[in-house]
């Protein structure tokens, strides 16, 4: 889950850090993490829900999945597992940070929100590899990119995924605080710990994949330049269908990796401001509201990414609402063709 605290790592603020001249924004902090953050998050979630099952169940339905098709559908799941979890963490906000869905699940659906942490970059990482090799090295490797391995490569991630979260599985619990509150946190309570921990997330989750994937981007850019250039000399602007194909994927790939990295870069960077504070500011706690709001955003626009810049997404989509479409037209026949009873 999205968190953050000094001492012991809880999903809500520890409000006793607000020096006491401040002591009047206690009521306005308050009001935004019980009422306007998880109405934005709410909203962003059921957007993202929608999104997310259509994109789902029309890559499941087509007929024909390419390797991009299998990224998208496993960045949709990853996406979709970050959205179902979402309730359990706007009711704690709503509540004031109470947690009421006991142990078990507090450790599950923590684990399983920070997995897809993990999984998002990884995919995203496979997936910026994979158009680098698709459009710079497309007789290299090929062997490589087929959709059985493809397969094999997302299964593999998610497994890793799994693995690397392991951490959360054995801290996150449901914690009695001095104040009587029992809220779902990470049981962190040395700053050394914090430290470690804040690190880790923030290094394996973003700051490790974001060169690489910046380095396959690069390398597209820099070839694509080239090309045009080499077009440019020879007076020759014609491509063959399939590149051009492959430049679409690999622009909506680019933006893809756009949205993730604008959407995620505020967080992790207030997770890294909050270990050098000693007492955190209104301004401080709006820019932490704020970059949870962009953090959940990307989950519930990726969807709608992939129908607006994915033409063969668009044709799938297209394929299911006709097949739909016949079905129904199909049924209401049948009705009208069945004999009618003579009782």
């Amino acid at each position: 889950m999205n968190q953050i605290q000094p001492s012991s790592w809880n999903s809500t603020f520890n409000i006793s850090n607000i020096s006491s001249n401040g002591a009047h924004y206690y009521q306005a902090i308050g009001a935004a993490e019980t009422i306007i953050l998880p109405s934005l998050i709410g909203l962003i979630c059921s957007t993202g829900l929608i999104g997310n099952v259509l994109v789902i169940l029309t890559i499941t339905r087509s007929r024909k999945k390419t390797i991009p098709d299998i990224y998208i559908s496993n960045l949709s799941v990853a996406d979709l597992v970050h959205i179902l979890g979402m309730p359990f963490l706007i009711h704690q906000w709503v509540q004031g940070g109470k947690w009421v869905f006991g142990n078990p699940l507090c450790t599950i659906i923590t684990s399983l929100d920070t997995c897809n942490q993990f999984a998002c970059s990884a995919i995203m990482t496979a997936m910026s590899l994979d158009r680098y090799l698709a459009l710079v090295q497309p007789f290299r490797l090929t062997s490589l990119r087929t959709r059985s391995k493809t397969i094999r490569v997302n299964l593999s991630l998610w497994i890793i995924s799994f693995i690397l979260v392991s951490p959360v599985w054995m801290y996150s619990k449901v914690i009695l605080f001095k104040d009587g509150l029992e809220s779902c946190a990470f049981d962190l309570t040395s700053p050394e710990e914090v430290l470690w921990y804040t690190l880790y997330l923030t290094i394996a989750t973003f700051f490790f994949p974001l060169p690489l994937i910046l380095v396959c981007y690069v390398l597209i850019l820099r070839y694509t330049w080239e090309l045009y250039q080499h077009n440019e000399k020879s007076g020759c602007y014609n491509t063959s269908i399939p590149r051009q194909r492959v430049m679409r994927l690999t622009k909506m790939v680019l933006v893809l990796v756009g949205v993730f990295v604008l959407s995620n870069a505020p967080y992790h960077v207030i997770q890294l401001v909050n270990l050098q504070i000693g007492q955190s500011t209104p301004t401080f706690y709006i820019s932490y509201y704020f970059s949870i709001c962009l953090s959940y955003a990307s989950s519930s626009i990726n969807p709608f990414l992939y129908i607006l810049l994915s033409g063969n997404f668009q044709k799938h989509l297209r394929q299911c609402m006709h097949v739909k479409t016949k079905m129904t037209e199909r049924d209401v026949n049948n009705i009208e063709n069945t004999p009618k009873s003579s009782f």
